[in-house]
């Protein structure tokens, strides 16, 4: 049975970014066993998919995009064959916003939720921070059923200026939304009603240091710890979520520059067996790892590691969390290592398979 794997690419020049050798979205064969990548195609007619998501059973992708002529964001639905791994379109939504960064779904697969970062948002342009989309039992889309609008600023004038929601997570019971914005320094907490609705909890949100810029956040299976990466001030967290959405700070470490070098984190995922996190630090060029205390949630930094390229901006685990995968963005490549599943290490590079400006990876199922 193969794993099919899809990468998301730059595919027009952007400002803040270098190079965009993207094409669209690189459909990939994954092999655990030797735990290399091969490109199966590349879905084109789609633009700087900076965030892929798929869907538990693996025959759904989404993808946030940008299109042409437009001040808004878009995310796309597809179809995954389960033999090929083809992708076939099903529909595609406007945002509500612009610089669409982050999606997820909820456990029950009823709902997607985007992030938009609302970076140089023009007068009049829609800046909604936070889209739901109901999902119907085929996987398409259909119209957003909440919009929510962050407001406010932080210490740091060239990146805080407005709020920059950064990434959204549902707990895995439905009953919370999370989101990491960076501009105003905060994890931002909803109710999330059985109709996709959104009503903020002010009273669980979780007010970070100023100037910290939280930028993504993970939460452990069963929905009790949550562990955040920021970019502004680099720092990994960890923190207790209680079943009333309650957040409580257990580990907060900083990261330090290893050369005269800046860090600048970006990715932040969990192993499939919840012990280690790893973090990509870009112009370093580095992966920093953890172990999670299973009982506390308390991290300990395991190592630190090249990335195997430049501008690691994403990463992630392979299904059997034997191998991980680093989304090298300006070396256009992905970069595979074997990863030590007792220690929490990451070994040698497997392979580096070239995929043009990648910005985001997901596997199916």
């Amino acid at each position: 049975m193969p794993i099919h794997a899809f990468a998301g690419s730059l595919t027009r020049s952007m400002p803040q970014y270098g190079a965009a050798n993207g094409e669209g979205i690189s459909r990939l064969s994954f092999d655990e066993t030797t735990g290399k990548l091969a490109t199966t195609g590349v879905t084109g007619s789609i633009d700087d998919s900076t965030w892929l998501v798929t869907n538990r059973a693996g025959d759904r992708l989404y993808a946030t995009c940008e299109v042409t002529g437009t001040q808004e964001s878009a995310v796309a639905a597809y179809r995954i064959d389960p033999s090929s791994g083809d992708l076939s379109l099903i529909n595609q939504f406007p945002t509500g916003g612009n610089e669409a960064c982050h999606a997820s779904i909820t456990t029950d697969g009823r709902f997607l939720a985007v992030a938009n970062y609302n970076g140089a948002t023009p007068a009049g342009s829609p800046d909604q921070s936070i889209a739901i989309f109901p999902l119907a039992a085929d996987g398409a889309l259909l119209p957003a059923v909440a919009h929510v609008r962050h407001a406010g600023s932080g210490p740091n004038a060239d990146r805080q200026a407005t709020a920059h929601a950064h990434c959204v997570i549902p707990t895995p019971d439905g009953e919370f939304l999370y989101v990491a914005d960076l501009g105003i320094d905060r994890l931002v907490a909803y109710s999330l009603g059985g109709d996709g609705g959104l009503t903020a909890v002010p009273t669980r949100d979780f007010a970070l240091p100023p100037g910290l810029g939280p930028r993504h956040i993970v939460l452990s299976a069963d929905g009790q710890l949550l562990f955040m990466v920021s970019e502004l001030i680099p720092t990994v967290m960890s923190f207790a979520l209680a079943a009333d959405g309650t957040l409580t700070a257990i580990s907060t470490i900083p990261v330090p520059p290893s050369s005269d070098t800046i860090v600048q984190p970006a990715g932040i995922v969990l192993s499939p067996d919840g012990r280690h996190l790893l973090v990509s630090l870009r112009v370093c060029n580095e992966v920093i790892g953890f172990a999670v205390d299973p009982s506390t949630g308390a991290l300990r930094q395991t190592g630190r590691w090249p990335c195997g390229g430049a501008t690691p901006r994403a990463l992630g685990f392979a299904p059997s969390g034997r191998h991980v995968v680093v989304v090298n963005q300006d070396s256009d490549a992905l970069t595979v290592f074997a990863f030590d599943t007792d220690k929490g290490l990451l070994g040698d590079i497997v392979q580096q398979h070239r995929v043009g400006t990648p910005m985001s990876l997901a596997f199916a199922g």
